[in-house]
């Protein structure tokens, strides 16, 4: 059976750590209030005065920004398709202006008056 292991929020730790630093609490109170070891208090505080304190992002913000990354990506897809699309186009009606194989009555009127047969 695996070990299921809690994570606290970095804000948690601050918090935590605030209130036994202005007195609210001590740290044994917390560590029963909270239903945490009062050595790992210990080590968030020592982390936190020490400045080796990292915050580290949330599961939700890291899949977060997971989907950020392939929003962007596919983006960036659609945006060269898009671009690629314009170009055909754009190609595609000179190519069309130049050869003239659509019979309308604009050409038809302008070839008739040339005299083409």
């Amino acid at each position: 059976m695996a070990k299921h292991y809690r994570t606290y929020s970095s804000e948690f730790k601050k918090q935590v750590v605030a209130d036994i630093d202005t007195g609210a609490v001590t740290i044994s109170e917390a560590a029963r209030q909270h239903e945490i070891s009062r050595s790992l208090i210990e080590r968030w505080r020592a982390q936190i005065h020490g400045g080796t304190f990292r915050e580290r992002p949330s599961f939700r913000e890291k899949h977060l920004e997971r989907e950020l990354e392939k929003a962007q990506a596919k983006i960036g897809q659609l945006t060269l398709i898009i671009d690629a699309l314009k170009k055909i186009r754009k190609s595609s009606a000179s190519t069309k202006e130049l050869n003239g194989c659509v019979v309308t009555g604009e050409n038809w009127a302008s070839e008739s008056k040339r005299g083409a047969k």
